[in-house]
C-alpha cells in the first residue's frame, strides 16, 4: 500500500500550514480588505451626511491612468456623478509607510475624497 505524500514534515514538527499577516485577517485578499474599508467608510459618511453624501458613488481602480507616474493621485472625484475613484495601489503604499494600521490610511483616503467632492476640510466631515 502506497502512503500518501505529505507536505513538508521536517525534524517532527507535523504539518506547515500557512501564516496569515495581521493585515489578511480572516484570510481576506488585500482587494477584499480595501473594499471593505472603502464600504465601511463610505456607509458611515453618507449616514452622517444623507442629504451631501447620500448618492455618493465610489468606484476602486488599481492605479490611475497618467502619462507623468511623479504626481500619483490617490483618488479622483466627479461631482457631477458624485462619485469618488480610489485607486487601491497608490494607498496602499502610502499606507505602508505611515502607519502600522493599513486601515486608518483607507479610511483618511475616503474622507479627504469626499471633502474634495463637497469642498470641504475632511476634518469638517468627522467632527461632531
Amino acid at each position: 500500500m502506497a502512503s500518501i505524500p505529505q507536505k513538508r514534515d521536517r525534524h517532527g514538527r507535523g504539518m506547515r500550514r500557512p501564516i496569515p499577516s495581521k493585515l489578511f485577517r480572516h484570510g481576506l485578499s488585500r482587494q477584499t480588505f480595501f473594499q471593505d474599508a472603502v464600504a465601511d467608510t463610505a456607509d458611515y459618511l453618507r449616514s452622517r451626511f444623507p442629504e451631501e453624501l447620500g448618492a455618493l458613488n465610489w468606484k476602486i481602480e488599481e492605479v490611475p491612468l497618467q502619462e507623468r507616474p511623479e504626481s500619483l493621485n490617490r483618488w479622483h472625484t466627479k461631482p457631477q456623478t458624485m462619485t469618488i475613484i480610489l485607486y487601491r495601489i497608490p494607498i496602499e503604499r502610502s499606507a505602508s509607510s505611515r502607519t502600522s494600521d493599513p486601515r486608518i490610511q483607507i479610511e483618511q483616503a475616503v474622507v479627504s475624497a469626499a471633502a474634495s467632492l463637497l469642498g470641504k476640510e475632511p476634518w469638517d466631515l468627522l467632527e461632531q
